[in-house]
């Protein structure tokens, strides 16, 4: 049974016939709810399976992208995880069901107006990748105590490694140890940066690949 917590103007709450009604980041939703005969369309089926490529992708990084998109989602409606699929869905994906893939160098793990990492290099060797940007462009506080974001993964494994806090911008150069499992593997690498008290972040950039 829907009531009505505020009056009859106000948003409904609960089970209405075929409508239920509840409250999403402060903004009162109602949506259909019961089973649907019809046969999914090809666009359905589309956005099922882009769906899916985004959440195989993110699986496992939630620190990563709530810091990387939590300061987007401030001030709407929205939350981390639904900034995190609007800026990739479709942007960073390519093809059509069934052959739905990630578009790597398209994918963002960040979004924000901090600046980006000026002249990033990465070099992989004693199982670990090295980082390096330039730390004179920006040499005055608080952009000198942004810090780093990286993360590496593997399309073969389905697997990664991040850090979602790391050295100041100031230091210009972080490392990222990678498992043992992981070494050897084809990588795909992002670096951004977000502000220490993590109110601000930068658009994140693709590095492009290592090891393999």
């Amino acid at each position: 049974m829907g009531r009505l917590k505020h009056g009859i103007l106000g948003p409904v709450q609960g089970k209405v016939a075929h409508l239920v009604g509840y409250e999403l980041n402060g903004q009162a939703v109602i949506r259909a709810i019961g089973r649907n005969e019809k046969e999914p369309s090809p666009k359905q089926n589309n956005n099922t399976a882009q769906m899916a490529a985004l959440m195989k992708f993110f699986s496992g990084m939630e620190t990563l992208l709530k810091t990387g998109f939590t300061p987007k989602a401030s001030g709407t409606t929205l939350n981390y995880h639904n900034v995190a699929i609007k800026l990739n869905k479709p942007s960073a994906l390519k093809g059509f069901y069934p052959d739905v893939e990630i578009d790597y160098p398209k994918i963002v793990i960040s979004a924000g107006d901090l600046p980006q990492p000026v002249s990033p290099t990465m070099t992989l060797e004693n199982g670990q990748i090295d980082f390096t940007w330039s730390k004179t462009d920006h040499p005055e506080w608080p952009d000198n105590a942004d810090r780093v974001m990286l993360l590496a993964y593997s399309p073969a494994l389905n697997a990664h490694e991040f850090v979602y806090s790391g050295a100041m911008r100031h230091i210009g150069k972080e490392s990222l140890k990678i498992p043992t499992d992981l070494q050897g593997q084809l990588m795909h690498v992002y670096i951004s940066f977000v502000s220490d008290d993590r109110t601000r972040a930068a658009d994140s950039l693709y590095m492009g690949t290592i090891g393999g």
